[in-house]
């Protein structure tokens, strides 16, 4: 595995809930089979997205943050409140892992990330970095 970018061109800030999910109910959720139009569309996405990262290309990086397969069996009050009305600067957002935790990509990960603090109080907010070392 190779790194291909050293940084990514939306930053990422965590809108963390104080409940927590289990993978394994999180998964329990998901559909055994899902239509082949879904499945193509998702892998099409992540090809963008690794396009989006390697060139540092927001446009290209936030028009890959969809997810047809995990996120319509896994409701986020959190993740359906940004994407309603997102923060300043914020391009998209996405689960993080199976959740409850929210990703912000933003192009200006403070001013997101105040927006968000004073939205959900009861949240912890944390400006994410990219790791220095192993693949991106």
């Amino acid at each position: 595995i190779a790194r291909i970018a050293e940084s990514l061109p939306l930053g990422a800030v965590a809108v963390i809930p104080s409940e927590r999910t289990s993978t394994t109910a999180s998964r329990g959720t998901l559909p055994a089979t899902v239509p082949h139009a879904e499945a193509a569309a998702s892998a099409g996405r992540a090809a963008l997205l690794g396009a989006g990262a390697a060139s540092g290309d927001a446009s290209l990086f936030a028009a890959a943050l969809g997810d047809w397969l995990h996120e319509p069996y896994r409701p986020s009050e959190a993740l359906d409140a940004i994407r309603t009305s997102p923060p300043p600067g914020c391009a998209g957002a996405t689960l993080s892992g199976s959740g409850p935790t929210v990703i912000a990509w933003a192009s200006v990960r403070a001013a997101c990330a105040a927006d968000l603090r004073a939205r959900f109080p009861d949240h912890q907010i944390v400006e994410l970095d990219v790791a220095p070392r192993g693949a991106l």
